[in-house]
């Protein structure tokens, strides 16, 4: 692949030959020719040498070009730099002329062809290593007893095997031994280490410092103890933490400790016996590297340069606890070596790869050579891969391209062919994860940039998101089996692939946090999940929508056997079935404690069947309110039977408590409730034993309404009752008919067109509708019941609504669900005493039975009809969205709805729907109320 020495940019060489003359003075013939050719290549060190031209006299002076630089040599100059220092600022800058006018001698040697490009790699990381070296020297030199404790750096990755990039990061770990009374130094010193070598100034930076390999990462100390990381790489370490230790190397501090170090953890290295978590692993790191493959990157590209490098890394964890010849290398390339030498790859392959490497990490050099930006990307087109073009030897890019192409697509040959092929649908879910979330393992993406697309995505916390993530990966989270791991490191990364495409993704993200936490080692629920994929898209898009559903979920995990095993689309079809099934399960708990609990589990699950077949297919609201108002039912029926049981009276008033109704209004007795429905109800009773009734009726209330361990049913509201607040609990059969015969207001005649006996008597429950029935419909309300119930409904609206141009209200909003109740049952208290087909609790039924009679039009029916299950819908939504009932909807909820409701809808277009909704219901509501929009 030699190709013909070329200047990749004559222009810029021209230029700053003579910017230096203008700064300096004239250049010698050989001094020109070296700042031309550097220059040339790049742009900073020509900038560099204009602001230091000590650098190139020193270069033309030299009798060794080409000659490799011992580490000793280096060590010996940057011993004078530590002791004539003034201070750490004055050492930076020493340091950073140091770097710059040593990179320079460095690049020349590689673009005059007097070294390989091997030796490139080598002589800049070992320059690196000598001023980490010099920087731990002189901090270390300033500390009182500085002998007293033994401190060692670890260079990671790349520096550690001595193939760093020009413009990397480096990576290190601090590791000590020492008593108590000397970790203030340990981490004070630790601090200054990182700070003089990170910093910037105008002289440019030494280097990047990157902490983040070490054990136990961002939630440890800068600087862990010996005993801290053998324990954490021993009993908590992932595979690719172990992946990372092949290429730890002591650079600075206590050699002899580091040294010590590396023996200590190469058991965990390198296993005997490869386990199957550890298998399972190699794989999953193999899935994430395809997963984040960006096109036109060197390094992370099809055939990129981490392909090799994870060739060589994975043979090593895979073999080198039988093979001993693979243990010990810092550095792919002698890796790819030992492992044609064990007879692992061929010659021929160990020559292809070999090559392959050199040549991609000579692309990666040239491309962060210009300008020492941290970049693998190679340029499209244009003057910068015209540039990069011919400083690989080619005059031509279209030349470059090809062989590019080539070398990629030969790496990917030999990439493709190890190992094992991700294929499971589960793993496939979780690819889209590991780009965003690669920064936490091996330092892929970086984290300013992960922030920047979780916020892209819609989070609105991300740094919290990054950290929630980073939880969620470690391996420490739970004290899961062998099994456990390797389940878990598929299942979670498919959450998290659905987590990252929703509307509300912080809520998501944090409940499958929540949810995974609980889990604990129950390794069924993984099991399930990977054999029900399609069960984390419905899990997650919960997760995102309902606080109240989720909490129950990651509490009780367990059901979610029941509920996948049964189908979610298998509902109860009856009441009755609804009913024995209910019985059976509080039957058989002994305590009453536990009796309650049963209730409100049933109560949940029931939601949750139901909230998984509304959001795996398109679900009629209608339906969903029969359904919820049917669990509601059932489970008051229960709390009746546990109260009397709880009562403990004679049989004789245990007979007596049979003679009681629960009457229920609202949306319970129109069949209407929505996910977090309060209960409008009234008691009523026939006998003479009013306070019995009444302790029956609180402990009824108490039953549902109170928290136990499993929260609780139903918050329960009474206001409606008779009389109100100041009305007695309970009321009797003869109270009730002479309350309604004598005293009632045309509110409280309108409320009760939404009653049905709930629970409860059955012939108590028919004798109190007959009662209802006389009361609101013998005949038509007297006076100007339209303007009083409209002037109630205007009241609301001001009152309640609270509306803006920017807020609306689904209920008492402009236009709202209440537009349409209202309206219906004015006109059922209008025309009901002549049409009983009028004579329905359900809003629905009374639109439909008042355009099938000619009462309004068809058109108005159908209007209403879709208006209404419209808001219906978004109301069942937002009640998911907020755990308690919720009416107000702002710009930012309409986005958050739209996606429930497909197609290309979006928070805009939302918007837009309801109010065109709501103006239509308005208009009509105004044409029959006689009133202006």
């Amino acid at each position: 692949m030699k190709k013909k020495r070329l200047f990749p940019d004559e222009e810029n060489a021209r230029r700053t030959v003579e910017r230096f003359e203008e700064e300096n003075g004239r250049l010698d013939a050989k001094r020109k020719k070296i700042l031309h050719a550097i220059s040339s290549h790049s742009r900073f060190l020509g900038n560099s040498i204009v602001r230091n031209p000590r650098t190139l006299s020193a270069l033309a002076r030299s009798k060794t070009l080409g000659k490799k630089k011992t580490v000793s040599s280096h060590r010996r100059a940057l011993a004078s730099m530590v002791a004539r220092a003034d201070d750490a600022r004055d050492l930076g800058e020493r340091l950073k002329d140091y770097k710059y006018a040593e990179l320079s001698r460095i690049v020349y040697e590689d673009v005059s062809g007097l070294c390989g490009f091997r030796q490139v790699l080598e002589e800049i990381s070992d320059l690196a290593a000598a001023v980490v070296r010099a920087v731990v020297d002189f901090h270390r030199s300033a500390l009182e007893d500085p002998d007293g404790f033994e401190f060692v750096v670890l260079g990671m990755g790349k520096l550690g095997g001595r193939l760093l990039n020009l413009s990397s990061d480096i990576d290190l770990i601090y590791i000590y031994k020492a008593e108590d009374e000397h970790m203030e130094r340990i981490m004070r010193l630790s601090t200054a280490v990182t700070k003089t070598i990170s910093a910037v100034s105008a002289g440019g930076f030494l280097y990047r410092v990157d902490l983040g390999l070490r054990p136990g990462g961002s939630r440890s100390p800068v600087a862990v103890s010996m005993e801290f990381a053998l324990e954490h790489y021993f009993y908590w370490s992932e595979t690719w933490e172990r992946a990372v230790l092949l290429k730890a190397s002591p650079i600075a501090g206590d050699i002899s400790l580091g040294r010590e170090f590396i023996s200590e953890v190469e058991p965990i290295m390198y296993k005997k016996l490869l386990d199957y978590e550890s298998i399972e692993d190699i794989r999953s790191m193999k899935t994430q590297l395809e997963s984040i493959q960006k096109e036109g990157d060197v390094k992370l590209g099809r055939g990129g340069i981490r392909e090799i490098e994870f060739f060589v890394q994975a043979t090593q964890l895979m073999s080198g606890g039988a093979v001993k010849s693979l243990r010990g290398l810092f550095n792919t390339i002698d890796g790819l070596g030992a492992m044609e030498a064990a007879g692992f790859i061929t010659s021929e392959a160990k020559e292809e790869m070999t090559e392959s490497y050199l040549f991609l990490r000579k692309v990666e050099h040239n491309i962060q050579l210009w300008d020492e930006l941290q970049t693998h990307s190679v340029p499209a087109e244009g003057e910068s891969l015209l540039r990069l073009s011919r400083s690989m030897g080619f005059a031509e890019p279209g030349d470059f391209k090809k062989a590019y192409e080539e070398v990629t697509a030969l790496v990917e040959k030999h990439y493709r062919n190890m190992f094992f092929d991700s294929t499971t649908e589960v793993e496939e879910k979780g690819k889209e994860f590991w780009e965003l979330a690669d920064f936490l393992t091996q330092g892929d993406v970086e984290r300013e940039e992960a922030v920047s697309t979780l916020k892209d995505l819609g989070f609105s916390a991300p740094e919290t998101a990054i950290d929630t993530i980073a939880h969620l990966v470690d391996p420490k989270r739970s004290g899961l089996t062998e099994k456990g791991r390797v389940l878990s490191k598929k299942v979670i990364p498919a959450f998290l692939s659905n987590v990252i495409k929703l509307n509300n993704p912080d809520a998501a993200l944090l409940n499958v946090e929540r949810f995974v936490s609980g889990l604990g080692s129950r390794m069924s629920v993984y099991s399930l999940l990977i054999e029900n994929p399609e069960i984390i898209s419905l899990l997650s898009r919960l997760f995102s929508r309902s606080g109240e559903l989720s909490s129950f979920l990651i509490k009780h995990p367990e059901y979610l056997d029941a509920i996948i095993l049964k189908d979610v689309t298998q509902m109860h079809d009856s009441k009755e079935t609804m009913t024995r099934v209910l019985s059976e399960t509080v039957s058989g708990e002994e305590f009453l404690e536990d009796k309650l609990n049963a209730l409100r589990n049933f109560k949940h699950v029931e939601s949750l069947k139901l909230c998984f077949r509304e959001l795996s297919e398109e679900m009629d609201p209608v339906y969903a309110g029969n359904y919820l108002s049917m669990v509601a039912d059932v489970v008051m029926d229960a709390s009746l039977e546990l109260a009397r049981e709880g009562l403990a009276v004679s049989a004789k008033k245990e007979k007596l408590l049979e003679n009681m109704v629960v009457l229920g209004l609202g949306k319970l007795g129109g069949n209407e409730m929505s996910y977090t429905s309060d209960l409008d109800i009234i008691f009523i009773y026939e006998g003479d034993d009013q306070e019995l009734f009444s302790k029956y009726g609180q402990r009824f209330i108490s039953n549902l309404s109170v928290y136990t361990s499993e929260s609780f049913c139903y918050k329960i509201d009474m206001e409606l009752r008779p009389s109100g607040k100041s009305g007695a609990l309970v009321t009797s059969l003869d109270s009730f008919r002479e309350y309604h015969s004598s005293s009632a207001l045309l509110w409280e005649k309108q409320a009760l067109v939404k009653a049905r006996p709930a629970a409860g008597s059955r012939a108590l429950g028919k004798k109190v509708m007959d009662i209802v029935g006389d009361f609101v419909y013998s005949e038509p309300p007297e006076g100007d019941f339209r303007g009083d119930i409209h002037a109630l409904r205007m009241r609301m609206e001001k009152e309640l609504a609270a509306e803006t141009e920017s807020a609306f209200n689904i209920k008492t909003g402009r236009g709202g669900l209440v537009d349409v109740e209202f309206l219906v049952q004015m006109l059922q208290l209008a025309h009901g005493p002549e049409h009983p087909q009028l004579r329905t609790a359900c809003t629905m039924d009374g639109i439909k039975a008042l355009g099938d009679m000619g009462i309004i039009e068809r058109g108005q029916s159908q209007a209403l009809c879709d208006g209404y299950l419209f808001l219906r819908k978004m109301g069942n939504i937002l009640s998911l969205l907020n755990e308690r009932s919720k009416n107000d909807v702002t710009q930012a909820d309409f986005d958050r709805l739209s996606v429930e409701f497909g197609g290309d809808v979006d928070g805009n277009s939302l918007r837009e729907r309801y109010v065109e909704v709501t103006s239509g219901i308005r208009e009509i509501y105004s044409g029959h109320f006689g009133k202006t929009p």
